[in-house]
């Protein structure tokens, strides 16, 4: 009798401990997510997406799930400027490898937007950024060499969010790389008359 009363307090003793040790880490990692949130939004609002990155990375181990710090994370290593870019004067193997770092960072944004913009797009399909979103991953597509997908993301961006009038123009712009002149011309007209339109608009 007096075993099971100790043996029963002991079990009673040792699930209270690990409720309460499980209880304030629980805590620890709220305060810690919440630091780390206000760090980030901190420096979006001053233009440091560079400088986000460590603490944006932290803030996913800690919250894997949420999809606007994925878009916040996609959106840094799109403007990171941190990594170098290749010069004309280095040797050959230096630059290969500064070209390979700069599409394999794009090519995570652009693996990130996509994850995070087709997501949000089913979950909020009437977000009013949406139209921002798809145009930052198309300029991820193209840094990553993917020109015929950064085209039909911008369509997408413009049609989300008519005054997103650039999209024509880095259409246009495509589109002469591609060597389609035609249709470069095309959205050449589409961007001026765009731009008119929301010009007599305002």
């Amino acid at each position: 009798m007096v075993k099971t009363i100790i043996y029963t307090f002991s079990v009673v003793f040792s699930l209270v401990c690990f409720t309460s040790t499980t209880s304030a880490e629980v805590s620890r990692r709220q305060e810690m997510a919440r630091s780390l949130k206000k760090q980030i939004f901190a420096l979006h609002k001053s233009d440091e997406e560079t400088t986000s990155i460590p603490y944006i990375e932290r803030y996913l181990e800690l919250s894997p799930s949420e999809i606007y710090f994925k878009l916040l994370y996609a959106k840094a290593l799109l403007y990171r400027t941190d990594l170098e870019v290749p010069k004309t004067e280095e040797a050959i193997e230096i630059r290969l490898n500064k070209a390979k770092l700069l599409k394999s960072n794009y090519a995570k944004s652009a693996k990130l937007f996509q994850e995070g913009v087709l997501h949000l797009q089913q979950v909020r399909p009437r977000d009013p950024n949406l139209g921002r979103w798809y145009y930052l991953w198309a300029f991820s597509e193209w840094f990553s060499d993917n020109k015929e997908k950064a085209i039909k993301l911008f369509q997408k961006s413009v049609k989300q969010d008519y005054r997103l009038t650039e999209s024509y123009y880095n259409i246009a712009a495509l589109y002469e790389s591609l060597g389609q002149w035609r249709d470069a011309e095309l959205y050449w007209r589409k961007y001026e008359k765009a731009e008119r339109e929301i010009e007599e608009e305002e």
